[in-house]
């Protein structure tokens, strides 16, 4: 495939002016934000990608979700395997589950297999045991981070909003973030309207850090019109920072964590290089 470099306006970091004018809207929507309510119930989609301790097999999870599920890749067997199931606390129970995809391997989909094992939500370790029906013992399996970096920010959040005409009967205005280990509010997130029942938080460019999507509801959007807002966390600065050059793309961010790839659909597939995006043609 022939890979065409964009424009650097087209880089998943925003400029320093840019960010000038994100933090202006932020500041000066917080009065205009004080009648808004909490929401509850917002559902935090967070996907980690992880990697076997040696090397073979890449794991794109979502947990913390009532229907966890998750993708693994043999990095070895070019396969992959799709799971979801159950988890209580930090215990995950995954089952496989037939795939349409003919890119998967027919002789793995065609297998039951069974993931089990614990999760460290702070530090992203998951210790696991990869099973089937034809092995007694399994193979145990230690996932880390794939992307790693040191003295990651573990935050949790908080959504403000207001009820509205909107389809969904209210809209989400304000994301709160907190330090999770003293409650600390860090940042607000403001200047913009957006889907209220679900965020979500993934490490969209592959640098180790999670960023917030929001499903943008602004100017009678819907959510099945896939345009998002992205709010990258710079480790520089430790803010998120608004991307208006990734808000511009319409589309849902399919991460492909082990080819560093991300397929908005309809033939939008980028490749991460150097904190810039690629379209690969």
């Amino acid at each position: 495939m022939k890979t065409q470099f964009l424009t650097v306006m087209t880089a998943l970091f925003v400029s320093c002016s840019s960010f000038a004018e994100t933090e202006t809207s932020t500041t000066t929507s917080r009065s205009s934000n004080a009648d808004l309510k909490p929401l509850s119930g917002v559902r935090v989609s967070m996907q980690r990608m992880v990697k076997s301790s040696e090397g073979r097999y890449f794991l794109s999870l979502y947990a913390g979700i009532a229907q966890p599920h998750a993708v693994l890749y043999d990095l070895m067997e070019e396969t992959e395997i799709q799971f979801k199931g159950t988890q209580k606390g930090d215990q995950l129970n995954l089952r496989s589950i037939p795939s349409n995809d003919a890119t998967t391997n027919t002789d793995n989909s065609a297998k039951e297999y069974n993931l089990l094992g614990t999760l460290n939500a702070n530090t992203g370790i998951f210790k696991a045991l990869l099973s089937d029906k034809t092995d007694t013992f399994g193979n145990s399996i230690q996932f880390e981070p794939a992307f790693k970096v040191e003295n990651k920010p573990v935050f949790i959040f908080k959504f403000y909003g207001q009820n509205d005409a909107s389809p969904y009967g209210k809209t989400l205005k304000r994301v709160d973030v907190l330090n999770k280990n003293n409650n600390a509010v860090v940042q607000s997130l403001s200047g913009f309207s957006a889907y209220p029942n679900s965020v979500g938080y993934l490490d969209i460019n592959f640098d180790g850090y999670y960023d917030v999507i929001l499903s943008d509801v602004s100017n009678s959007l819907k959510v099945e019109d896939k345009h998002f807002i992205y709010w990258m966390y710079n480790p520089k600065t430790q803010q998120f920072q608004r991307s208006l050059q990734l808000d511009k793309i319409v589309g849902f961010p399919s991460l492909h964590g082990e080819k560093q790839q991300i397929d908005f659909g309809n033939g939008q597939l980028y490749q991460v290089e150097n904190g810039l995006l690629n379209r690969v043609e």
